[in-house]
């Protein structure tokens, strides 16, 4: 088993480093033509500062277009108080460069803001619509200075919830489930005494482990659209408030079995009233399509143990560009799929045998269930860290 375990942490190494590198894009969440989807600008990357200096006067940001009738409105509103009110104005022209509104889509998007429309004011880290909105607010925040000066603006952004680490543990929160470790054991044991044959037990664990890869790839694909449909609907804090509940239900039930497995007659994994009917399925696997039906049958047998980093992970990506959402779902099931590849090469070159992997299993239940816990509650804390500060 130190082989196995070996096995493991190297295959992590080498994916994790590869895989991050190539998945730190940006979102593009602008609904227009404008939108570039290439576009992975970051504010710290800017090449001027947009931290305003507050000693060169009340310091705010307006976003407008030429050719806009209701920015010139803001515009000769802004002339017309200008000598009641020293302003330090950043006026920035969305039209202007690509540079320009990937600022304007970043800055909204720390708002959660989707209303993509000019002319925009951005002050005190509050954010006005339209040149009514503008106009009818911009004196009370510009006295509001008066009373309490800030020493600089600074852009609100909060940390994104969608990166290495938060995919990187919902996938090995997802992937150490005993319940996929025992499918693909019942399936290579059933191969092994039916045929006597490794080689025919390597054809259809593969056919087996890849089809379960392209079903999940398309099931995270499903979740997503679903979520676009609906997400664009509800506030972002809400979202993250949701997924980060449902993190911390599901890192307390699986602390449940780490303490005590199986109490409240019911596991975090394949209900048991399944099992039996699940195991006369993988034994009747006779052949390479067999395995491809059988992995597509047995999907439904795994959705109680996986749906649930799988619909996290959904709701945290929902708000990128597909090219985005399909490279951290392929990154996502290669860590899901990675503990059943280990299982079929090992069993395949004879560094453990299927006997001696099953015991390992049983006597590392409650370890797996408290090393998901972990990672759901560290997860769901930091949904509410994100929302709440």
């Amino acid at each position: 088993m130190n082989k196995m375990f070996f096995l493991l942490i190297v295959l992590l190494l080498a994916i994790i480093p590869v895989c991050g590198s190539d998945l730190n894009l940006s979102i593009c969440t602008v609904d227009t033509n404008d939108c570039d989807l290439n576009t992975n600008t970051d504010l710290n990357n800017y090449s001027f500062d947009l931290n305003l200096n507050a000693n060169e006067g009340i310091p705010f940001y307006f976003f407008y277009s030429p050719g806009c009738s209701h920015c010139k409105n803001v515009e000769d509103y802004l002339q017309t108080i200008s000598k009641d009110y020293n302003m330090n104005i950043k006026a920035i022209n969305i039209k202007e460069s690509q540079e320009n509104l990937t600022i304007f889509t970043t800055i909204l998007e720390s708002f959660e803001d989707n209303d993509f429309g000019v002319p925009v004011l951005v002050i005190n880290n509050k954010i006005y619509h339209g040149d009514k909105e503008i106009i009818s607010n911009l004196k009370t925040e510009l006295d509001a200075y008066k009373e309490k000066p800030y020493d600089f603006y600074l852009i609100k952004k909060k940390p994104k919830a969608v990166n290495l680490i938060t995919v990187t543990g919902l996938a090995l929160a997802d992937s150490i489930n005993p319940c996929e470790l025992v499918v693909l054991l019942i399936l290579l044991s059933s191969i092994l005494m039916k045929f006597q044959s490794k080689r025919k037990m390597l054809e259809y664990g593969l056919a087996f482990i890849v089809t379960i890869y392209i079903i999940y790839l398309l099931m995270g694909l499903a979740l997503i659209f679903g979520f676009k449909v609906f997400g664009g609907y509800v506030n972002i804090n809400i979202i993250y408030t949701v997924l980060g509940s449902i993190a911390l239900i599901l890192g307390a039930l699986n602390l449940k079995d780490a303490i005590s497995y199986g109490a409240g007659n019911f596991v975090m994994e394949v209900p048991r009233a399944w099992r039996p009917s699940m195991k006369k399925i993988l034994q009747s696997v006779t052949s390479v399509w067999s395995s491809v039906i059988v992995a597509v049958i047995l999907a439904v047998f795994l959705l109680p143990c996986t749906a649930g980093p799988y619909v996290l992970v959904s709701g945290l990506l929902y708000n990128y560009s597909w090219l985005t959402v399909l490279l951290w779902l392929i990154y996502y099931n290669i860590i899901f799929s990675l503990p059943m590849w280990l299982i079929l090469f090992a069993v395949y070159f004879g560094i453990s045998k299927i006997e001696d992997l099953q015991r390992w299993r049983d006597r590392s239940i409650k370890t797996l269930h408290l090393v998901a816990s972990i990672l759901l509650i560290l997860l769901g804390l930091y949904l509410f860290w994100i929302v709440f500060f």
